[in-house]
């Protein structure tokens, strides 16, 4: 798995609410989809993304570090796509 946008606001989710199972909720989908999108990710990056104690998550210095960073990508993307409607709208031009 290549890091998506999805993936970027499942960890930012997590991170946020401090869970997995709450993380799940917030953007509506199964616990289990939240874990697997995770796993396969730390999997296929080599590197433990959250520490997991009990219920808890919390990011590791590998987390954080794509969080940081995927927070960056996640705001352009929410800009780039305000723009485009704006742009279709006729509301912003060049």
């Amino acid at each position: 798995m290549k890091i998506s946008l999805e993936a970027l606001q499942i960890l930012d989710a997590i991170d946020r609410r401090g869970s997995f199972a709450a993380a799940a909720k917030v953007l509506f989908k199964v616990p289990s989809t939240i874990s697997y999108t995770v796993a396969k990710l730390e999997e296929d990056l080599g590197v433990q993304l959250f520490e997991r104690v009990g219920p808890k998550a919390t990011p590791t210095q590998a987390g954080r570090e794509l969080l940081r960073e995927g927070r960056h990508l996640l705001r352009a993307a929410q800009e780039l796509e305000l723009r485009v409607r704006r742009v279709a709208s006729g509301w912003e031009s060049d």
